[in-house]
Order: structure tokens, then C-alpha cells, then sequence
């Protein structure tokens, strides 16, 4: 599928739109969180977020416009994107213990649920750059 540019600058546009929106919504959680007086931190799976944000602007959007790589780029940039966007939810779940019912929450900042959910992210986004870039 070669889908043309203005297409994809049409849903990559939509799907960042989400995933700031969402990213805001994260950071007010934390903003309350800390009007409480507890402390305040980045999970690994909102930093998942904000890489999967940054290929988008990069690959998708910068790279064409400055004539970098080939016409493809921004399709292989899309899908690892995708790919990393994907992989948010359930790193998020795993940072709040979720995938295990018979368990308290562990209050740790990587918790081991979600080192599991973005080690699975990694393999697959390192996989899927590796085929994209023989494709």
C-alpha cells in the first residue's frame, strides 16, 4: 500500500492530535497528583507515547518536506509509529499493575509489568525497522 502524502499527513495528523490529547491528560493527572503533595514522574509508557509522536513529526511530516530518505519514509515512519502507539496501552496498564488481578499495585516506577509490555514493544518496533529497512 502506497498510500500519497497528503493522505498520510491526513491520519498521522489525526492520530497525533489523539495521542497530545491524550498526553495532556496524563500530565493533569500528575498536575493533581502533586497539588496532593505526592510525587510526580514520567512512566516509561507515556515516554512510549511521546517517541511514537516524535517518529510521526520527524518521519512523517519533516523528512518529506526537507527531501530526506525516500518516498517511503513516511509510510515505514507511520507504521513504526503505529507500532509504538499500539504498544502505549498496554505498557500503561502494565505501570499500574493491571494484568494481574490477585496483585496490589507495586507504586514502583517501571513496575515489572510494564518493563514485560515495553520489551515486547521494543522487539517489535526493532523487528519492524529492521524489515522495513530491506523492504
Amino acid at each position: 500500500m502506497h498510500p500519497d502524502l497528503g493522505s498520510l499527513w491526513t491520519a498521522a495528523g489525526v492520530v497525533s492530535g489523539f495521542q497530545v490529547t491524550g498526553f495532556a491528560l496524563r500530565i493533569n493527572r500528575e498536575i493533581d497528583v502533586s497539588g496532593r503533595g505526592d510525587i510526580t514522574w514520567l512512566p516509561p509508557a507515556d515516554i512510549l507515547n511521546l517517541l511514537s509522536i516524535a517518529v510521526t513529526m520527524l518521519g512523517v511530516f519533516v523528512a518529506p518536506v526537507l527531501g530526506i530518505g525516500s518516498t517511503t519514509v513516511p509510510v515505514k515512519a507511520f507504521g513504526l509509529s503505529v507500532l509504538l502507539l499500539a504498544g502505549y496501552p498496554f505498557a500503561l496498564a502494565g505501570h499500574y499493575d493491571m494484568f494481574n488481578p490477585r496483585t496490589y499495585r507495586s507504586w514502583t516506577y517501571c513496575p515489572r509489568q510494564e518493563r514485560i509490555a515495553l520489551a515486547i514493544v521494543g522487539v517489535s518496533a526493532v523487528t519492524y525497522t529492521a524489515l522495513a529497512a530491506i523492504a
